[in-house]
């Protein structure tokens, strides 16, 4: 059974992988690479993701320290 194509397809990527890496066949090996670096890469891009999120919140905080302190300014130069 695990010689399927349809029991294959159910098994999850870090499943396939592994087995593609037990069968010892040398298109099932460079296959399962590729597909375990393709699985590293979506981790990346969530790590990127977070990265932009987190960047995004410093500049927005910057930004409104940058105008609270133009804002003094101002009212230094009013004076």
């Amino acid at each position: 059974m695990t010689q399927d194509r349809n029991y294959l397809r159910m098994l999850s990527d870090g499943e396939l992988v592994r087995t593609a890496l037990d069968r010892n066949h040398e298109l099932a090996v460079v296959l399962a690479e590729r597909l375990s670096e393709l699985l590293d890469v979506e981790a990346q891009l969530d790590d990127a993701k977070n990265e932009v999120e987190e960047l995004t919140k410093r500049c927005d905080l910057w930004q409104s320290e940058a105008v609270m302190l133009q804002a003094a300014l101002d009212r230094i130069d009013a004076e």
